[in-house]
């Protein structure tokens, strides 16, 4: 599979994101609580029953028998105790899985772990991150069980030591290369309940001495956590040396950053101009809530700056500042056309039932698709998408065409930009799109963002059916991708995909798509299941996990399918593609109670995952896994 599909089908809001791409560069060239603690299997736990967990523990040399045992071990929460000193011996297994479930079970039994505190730390440099992910998340749960506060534990200093080193290794993690070991080390700090004036300054002390390229996965992770992160933010907003950082989360973060909006419109009026653009970004992002700000802004239309002007114009756009229309009118008459268009687009927004204001809007961005410069074409494509809700389908369509030939632009952003833009614009855009399945050059990308629009784009089922006997396994495999995105309204596809899934060698890329598409359409591909089930049995485990999902998506009654399936579901969780972890834990939700062996991943990928849909795929997964 392509790439750049990849990129969309992992990113299914992508359309929010790729738009910003475009406008920002044009004006500028990471929960809950801790983890629930799942109820015990045993009626009532034993000393006896314990004990033989231990011995069993402690003398297993099998992996899965070790993992097992250490599940059935944590569901016993604080009661486990006595298994601290076998649990912490198994944090030093070969096997990853032994690790990260060890330290699971360790963080399950509060705050009488503490003294496995610093184990956990020393696990925070594991190699593999899920083992890091979990001993950050195991610190945070002992945490949060202890009832003491920040000054009564300075009465004990020694625990006071063990959770000070604590809190020195997590705030290190913030800049770890894998987004889940950064997310769960945040969420950890949480439970330390430090005050903002002790916090702050160790984050940005660590923050300030890292290389960008780590600060921003971290400030992604922060921007992540939306709401929750803002009050942080917040107060990194004061500081000189993190200010410009904590715009570009706040930006990430969008609307529900309303509360620094205070802290932001002085932020617009201080530091370099760098730092006032990021944070004009931001207002914009947090959009019509953002109001308070409006007249610090109108001032910017004026600055000698430039690129300040355009970011003000835009981030009033994106307010509805409708106090601003005077101000925006005269920008609208600068000799600038990027700056005037930009404005003439803010204008149009706020009034879009102004025909004559709208309709001069358009023509002036349309206009500036021929621009020179690349950063001018892609803001364009970005504000005429934003107006295309307020077009006649006519309009819009005629949009398609000039967002179809940017997908041939030199600047790699701009190709961006348009596709966005096609994939906003849904159903008026497939037309256009279909055409572009019979130019070579062009075929690909058409492809991609007919799948990235998803079930709008049935009306090109016929043609991409068509491409699913292409001689190009690759464009098969796209094909089958887009077949997936339309869903159960594709069954028209299904012999095509059965006669692809028949064949034998060559590239497996193919079948795991065509596969992935008969699930997608559900009962009306039940024809392919028993072809399915034989693959369940395939050496080839992806293409195993990708059958079982698929026949349990076509059949969903079929309990014999279960026991095949949730192993290799569980494997899918771990999984580096977004949509792979999606769908597993969408899938063992389905299965339910017969699915409880998957509660542990469920759990980590519930609280850790980088992506907030998995997530939440995940914690829907774990209610119906858990429901008797």
């Amino acid at each position: 599979m392509r790439q750049i599909m990849k990129q969309f089908m992992q990113q299914p809001s992508a359309i929010g994101p790729v738009a910003w791409v475009g406008i920002v560069a044009a004006i500028a060239v990471g929960g809950c609580g801790p983890a629930e603690k799942p109820a015990p299997t045993a009626e009532t736990p034993t000393a006896d029953t314990l004990t033989e967990l231990r011995q069993t523990l402690a003398a297993t040399t099998d992996d899965q028998m070790r993992v097992l045992t250490i599940d059935t071990i944590a569901t016993f929460g604080q009661k486990a105790k006595v298994a601290l000193e076998e649990l912490q011996a198994a944090t030093a297994a070969a096997d990853p899985r032994s690790r990260w479930h060890a330290a699971r079970a360790i963080g399950l039994i509060g705050e009488d772990a503490i003294l496995a505190v610093p184990l956990l730390v020393n696990m925070l440099a594991d190699t593999d991150p899920i083992v890091a992910t979990q001993a950050a998340a195991a610190i945070g749960l002992i945490r949060s069980d202890d009832g003491r506060t920040e000054a009564s534990l300075q009465k004990t200093k020694a625990d006071a030591t063990i959770y000070k080193t604590a809190v020195d290794a997590l705030i290190k993690e913030m800049t770890h290369p894998d987004a889940r070991v950064r997310r769960a080390s945040l969420r950890a700090l949480r439970f330390f309940q430090l005050p903002p004036s002790v916090l702050v300054p160790l984050v940005n002390k660590q923050l300030s001495y890292a290389d960008p390229s780590a600060v921003l996965p971290a400030l992604h992770t922060l921007a992540d956590m939306g709401a929750e992160a803002v009050p942080f933010l917040m107060e990194s907003l004061k500081n000189k040396t993190s200010r410009y950082w904590a715009t570009v989360a706040l930006t990430e973060i969008g609307p529900a950053a309303e509360p620094a909006v205070a802290l932001l419109a002085e932020a617009v009026d201080a530091g370099e101009p760098e730092e006032r653009q990021q944070a004009l970004l931001a207002l914009a992002a947090i959009g019509q809530t953002a109001a308070a700000a409006t007249p610090q802004i109108i001032a910017i239309l004026e600055s000698d700056d430039e690129n300040l002007r355009l970011a003000a114009a835009f981030a009033l756009g994106r307010m509805r500042a409708k106090a601003a229309d005077k101000a925006l009118e005269k920008a609208a008459e600068s000799s600038e056309p990027f700056l005037a268009s930009i404005a003439g687009w803010a204008r149009a927004s706020m009034d879009p039932n102004n025909t004559p204001l709208l309709e001069k809007a358009v023509a002036a961005l349309q206009q500036n698709l021929k621009s020179d410069q690349s950063n001018v074409r892609s803001g364009s494509v970005f504000a005429l998408s934003d107006l295309t809700d307020e077009l006649g389908a006519g309009a819009s369509a005629a949009l398609a065409d000039d967002f179809i030939s940017l997908l041939a632009d030199p600047d790699a952003g701009v190709r961006t930009s348009a596709a966005a833009a096609l994939v906003r614009l849904g159903s008026v855009a497939v037309a256009a799109l279909q055409a572009t399945l019979n130019d070579p050059a062009m075929r690909v990308q058409g492809m991609e963002i007919l799948t990235a629009i998803g079930p709008a784009a049935r009306p090109a089922t016929d043609a991409i059916i068509q491409a699913l006997s292409d001689s190009d396994p690759l464009f098969q495999g796209d094909a089958a991708m887009a077949i997936a995105a339309i869903g159960p309204q594709a069954g028209a596809a299904v012999p095509a995909l059965q006669k692809i899934l028949a064949s034998s060698g060559g590239d497996p890329g193919p079948r795991y798509s065509c596969v992935y598409a008969l699930g997608s359409i559900g009962a009306a591909a039940d024809s392919a299941v028993e072809k399915l089930i034989e693959l369940t049995r395939s050496d080839d485990k992806m293409l195993a996990t990708v059958a079982v999902w698929a026949a349990l998506k076509i059949r969903p009654a079929d309990r014999s399918l279960v026991e095949t399936a949730v192993p290799l579901l569980r494997q899918a969780l771990r999984g580096e593609q977004e949509l792979v972890r999606l769908e597993a834990a969408v899938a063992l939700g389905d299965i339910g109670s017969a699915a409880r062996p998957a509660i542990p991943i469920l759990e980590l990928i519930a609280e850790e995952d980088p992506v907030k849909s998995v997530r939440a795929a995940a914690t829907e997964a774990l209610s119906k896994v858990r429901t008797p």
